[in-house]
């Protein structure tokens, strides 16, 4: 009983600290030569703190290094709505952008009693678990973003703990830095890595304990992970095809059982997969194909490297098709062009393999980025480094457990590395399988800075196996569960008809809580804090957001307003919403409006009437 008491005290406290990390205010920031050194000084300090709390063997220490964790991956969210800044993916340091509001706005058909699109339907797992976030929250967008970054925050301790159990307390403080680096661009936005980072890492702890223990069980419930994390974030694919080898040679090297671990381990794989394929079938448009842009990528290898949009430029007659006429064409058209230039796929594989290993902003080490290009260059230099000197080690070791563990994921992720060109879409697609990445500059530690004998190849750790990958499987669960419990339980909305004034078209949206920025002036707000934002920050807002006309819509607003991105309910697509300050009291309802539309190649459409209701 006490020590369910203890635990319990220490969870709610944990609970209780990272709430208040979003009430209190950040230091000042202070800028040199491109780098953030209030943030850098901070996240230092923690990780410090980190440092001597990873060296205790006791659940205190660990709890510690949890919060601590915790407000790490907290940081970069809490600058965004400090600073409303926009980005590739984020406008005003909320609002979903580009492939993130394609997420968005189909997790709310889904609540709304709609199908997702063709294009979240391609990978439906986190659309479906971002609907069954927002649905459980009141469609608090902000919410729903704490719990993704404090998701990402935990599983990042558990794989670092892990780490400290195996390679100590020096590693898994490398650990952490490097996720904290890879998350950094995902914080605050409702991308698929947000779920698929998280979940890979679940995976890879679970397949490391299970060759450290040589459970069979464990490691099929890492694979059963890792293939859940690949289809939330479609990536290395090949790394499924080379681990089950792997498995079932290390697991039937007496020659004992090795038809009963093959079932095992493909039955392990098998779940998800159709787990996905009976999600997909059930909540998504029924036109969708799963990884129906892979076809884009491939006819770009195929033409020699190019990017994943070459096909629509070649051939634009592919605008008139729908899918899965559209896929079929493209696989068609690069099927043709490997049979007719076979050194095209050859050349292609090969800059895809170049830009993955070498210095550039696509490269796998890309994520580690601190604002200045020489500083970048160095980082990104030594990881490569260290990164293959981990690759030998392992290759070295291979007849050790973990060490044939970090070099066949690594053989598979290089397998895949011609289908997922970082042309295309740089280091993300990676997201559920970074840790590949990062385990052979792991690998390297332990032979500097840790004794051999303090391994814990046969030890006792503290954090039970169970909880890691019932967290994952738990994650799955909710996921295909919860979404398809929405879509039975769903009503479609019938909103009132709205007749508008000529030049005007009916709208009719339901704005929530925390899902909306709200433009003020100085006479209101001292400072700009999400959802709030002064007029004043906006135009520094955009200085780097590569969509300028998009930009200079709300640019153009000098008096308090209201900005969202909402499905209209009438139609069922996304509109972006300029509105009277005055229409958030009304949270929670279906809005009946007449809006004028100021940039219809971005769907913006200005209120100029509503109808109380």
């Amino acid at each position: 009983m006490r020590r369910v008491l203890f635990h319990t005290i220490w969870i709610i406290a944990i609970v209780i600290l990272y709430g208040m990390m979003f009430l209190v205010p950040l230091p000042p920031q202070f800028e040199s030569h491109g780098i953030l050194i209030s943030d850098e000084i901070l996240i230092l300090a923690i990780f410090v703190m980190a440092f001597f709390a990873f060296r205790q063997k006791n659940w205190i220490g660990k709890y510690i290094s949890l919060i601590l964790i915790l407000a790490v991956f907290a940081l970069p969210m809490l600058r965004l709505w400090e600073t409303a800044e926009s980005t590739w993916n984020i406008i005003l340091g909320l609002l979903p952008w580009a492939d993130a509001t394609g997420y968005y706005l189909d997790a709310n058909r889904l609540i709304e009693g709609n199908l997702l699109s063709v294009f979240s339907g391609r990978r439906p797992l986190f659309a479906s678990l971002l609907a069954v976030l927002l649905k459980l929250d009141g469609q608090n967008l902000q919410l729903v973003l704490i719990m993704f970054t404090a998701l990402n925050g935990l599983a990042a301790f558990l794989f670092a703990e892990e780490i400290r159990d195996e390679f100590g307390p020096g590693a898994a403080i490398l650990t952490l830095y490097l996720a904290r680096f890879f998350y950094h661009p995902y914080a605050g936005t409702t991308l698929t890595e947000q779920l698929g980072f998280p979940i890979g890492l679940l995976a890879f702890t679970t397949l490391i304990r299970g060759i450290k223990s040589s459970s069979k069980l464990l490691f099929a419930i890492g694979l059963s992970l890792l293939t859940f994390a690949l289809f939330v974030r479609a990536g290395a694919f090949f790394i499924l095809v080379v681990l089950l080898i792997f498995g079932i040679l290390h697991f039937t090297r007496q020659r004992r059982y090795p038809l009963q671990t093959c079932s095992i381990f493909a039955i392990a794989i098998i779940i998800p997969i159709l787990l996905n394929t009976w999600l997909g079938h059930e909540v998504a448009a029924p036109n969708t194909i799963q990884f129906g842009n892979f076809a884009d990528t491939l006819y770009g290898q195929a033409m020699g490297g190019k990017r994943w949009t070459q096909a629509a430029q070649d051939h634009p007659e592919l605008i008139t098709l729908k899918e899965p006429e559209r896929s079929q064409e493209v696989y068609h058209l690069a099927i043709e062009e490997i049979i007719k230039n076979p050194l095209g796929l050859v050349k292609g594989s090969l800059k895809a393999w170049k830009d993955f290993l070498f210095p550039n902003p696509l490269s796998a080490f890309s994520f580690l980025t601190f604002g200045n290009k020489a500083i970048d260059l160095i980082g990104q230099l030594s990881a490569l480094l260290l990164f293959l000197i981990g690759i030998w080690l392992s290759w070295k070791n291979r007849e050790k457990p973990l060490a044939g563990l970090i070099l066949m994921s690594n053989i598979g992720t290089f397998l895949s590395v011609p289908f997922l060109p970082p042309i295309d879409a740089g280091i993300r697609p990676y997201a559920a399988t970074i840790a590949t990445i990062f385990l052979p500059i792991i690998l390297i530690f332990p032979s500097l800075f840790h004794k051999p004998e303090e391994s814990s190849l046969t030890s006792n750790p503290l954090i039970s196996v169970k909880l890691i990958y019932s967290l994952g499987l738990g994650l799955l669960l909710l996921t295909v569960a919860g979404g398809l419990l929405l879509k039975a339980t769903a009503q479609p909305i019938h909103p009132q008809s709205v007749v508008c004034q000529p030049g005007l078209r009916p709208i009719n949206i339901k704005l929530t809580h925390g899902s909306y920025i709200l433009l003020s002036s100085l006479d209101s707000v001292q400072k700009t804090q999400v959802p709030v934002v002064l007029i004043k920050d906006v135009l520094r807002s955009f200085d780097e957001f590569p969509y300028g006309d998009f930009a200079g819509v709300l640019r153009r607003i000098k008096r308090p307003m209201l900005v969202a991105v909402e499905n209209d309910l009438s139609t069922g697509t996304g509109v972006w919403v300029i509105a009277p300050p005055e229409i958030r009291n009304f949270e929670g309802q279906i809005i009946s409006a007449c809006a004028e539309p100021i940039f219809p190649q971005y769907a913006v459409m200005q209120i100029k009437t509503f109808t109380e209701p």
